[in-house]
């Protein structure tokens, strides 16, 4: 039984990467679990993870307007090719 409760007792400072690796990717079961019942308990790792959950969701809307958006100053496709076939053959 002791094993157990080791194995579950987490603190924020344990909690908090896994918190943020979840984020990004698949973690590991074992990892998965022991966030998931230290976010059962604290309210703070709560607002941690919701404050991530925001900050993730905001990065990949700016990151969609950036692709959607042709930056200011860069070449017309003509101009790109005409680059390319001179590097190509100089002339």
């Amino acid at each position: 039984m002791q094993f157990i409760l080791k194995w579950l007792q987490m603190t924020c400072r344990d909690t908090s990467p896994i918190i943020s690796e979840m984020m990004d990717h698949q973690v590991s079961s074992r990892k998965y679990w022991r966030a998931r019942i230290h976010l059962a308990m604290c309210k703070v790792c709560q607002y941690y993870k919701a404050q991530l959950e925001v900050l993730v969701r905001l990065a990949r809307e700016l990151g969609r307007e950036d692709s959607l958006e042709q930056p200011e100053g860069s070449l017309s496709p003509e101009a790109k090719t005409r680059i390319k076939n001179n590097l190509k053959h100089p002339d």
